[in-house]
């Protein structure tokens, strides 16, 4: 059985935590003054920076009014009886049922991420003003102030949420596979798809990362490194297993990787296939680039 390694547990965690947070209405500064720590702590806590205590974890849990093991990680908890992905609930610590971690609701951004994601990928980073992105949320500028402090603060989070959903949604798709080829088969089926129908947000971490502060740059890479480790690493399990035949497996896999993020670039709903046939082909690519030996 795959598991989360530790850095993705804080990522996990952190997003479930700054979810719960803004579904109950607290500020992060309010919830920081009840857990008696810093709003800097505190949202080291929820970019994954800095890990959390048990004891943390019941605190915050018991303030924003949620179970404990709703702030967990997927791999550590009993999946609920329906996945969370997409809709008004949707949760970066979601669970998947076999086969959900290939369907795709509304993203679960609130109005504001949402609005900031169109502006960006229309103009830019520099080029969204905060006045267009208050419009486009049908807010006043100060109304926008109030729950994000900076525009920095909006693109990070995007990333961030961006980075942790693909990550469980990866993750959920490699624990389905029976064999290292069907695991590699369904991780870059997985990570074809998201970047289909996330395609926006797909867009803007490709283009913006340049954009962001050191330190978020530094925090996203690391999770994005994360997920090529994902890749390499079933290609090297395949390898083992003597089902892959490559000789260069740190190339394919970056090759794989660059082949499905990519498709974010190019992909319209206009065109003549659909998602799933892109996925698809890309799965059949991606098995002839590890040179799977078939009977």
């Amino acid at each position: 059985m795959n598991t989360v390694t530790e850095f993705e547990n804080a990522v996990l965690i952190g997003a479930s935590i700054r979810q719960a947070r803004r579904h109950s209405g607290l500020s992060l500064r309010e919830l920081a003054r009840r857990l008696d720590v810093s709003p800097a702590t505190l949202s080291a806590v929820e970019t994954g920076k800095t890990r959390v205590s048990v004891d943390r974890l019941a605190a915050i849990g018991g303030i924003l009014g949620v179970r404990f093991d709703a702030l967990l990680p997927a791999a550590i908890v009993r999946p609920p009886e329906q996945p969370r992905w997409g809709g008004d609930d949707a949760d970066p610590d979601a669970h998947f049922r076999p086969n959900e971690w290939r369907r795709f609701g509304p993203s679960s951004f609130d109005p504001v991420l949402a609005a900031a994601l169109a502006e960006m990928v229309k103009t830019g980073y520099h080029g969204a003003a905060m006045r267009e992105i208050a419009k486009r949320a049908q807010m006043s500028v100060p109304g926008l102030y109030h729950h994000y402090s900076s525009k920095q603060q909006m693109l990070a989070e995007i990333l961030d949420l961006t980075m942790a959903e693909l990550n469980t949604r990866s993750l959920a798709a490699i624990e389905e596979g029976e064999s290292p080829d069907e695991r590699l088969a369904f991780l870059v089926e997985c990570v074809t798809l998201f970047h289909i129908y996330r395609r926006d947000q797909g867009f803007l971490g490709a283009s913006e990362m340049r954009s962001l502060t050191a330190e978020n740059r530094l925090r996203i890479t690391e999770s994005r490194n994360y997920q090529q480790w994902l890749m390499t690493k079933q290609v090297d399990d395949g390898i083992a297993a003597g089902v892959f035949e490559t000789d260069r497996p740190r190339q394919a896999a970056r090759a794989i990787v660059v082949m499905c993020v990519s498709v974010a670039q190019w992909y319209r709903p206009s065109g003549p296939q659909t998602p799933e046939e892109i996925a698809r082909d890309y799965v059949r690519f991606a098995l002839d680039l590890v040179r799977l030996q078939r009977p």
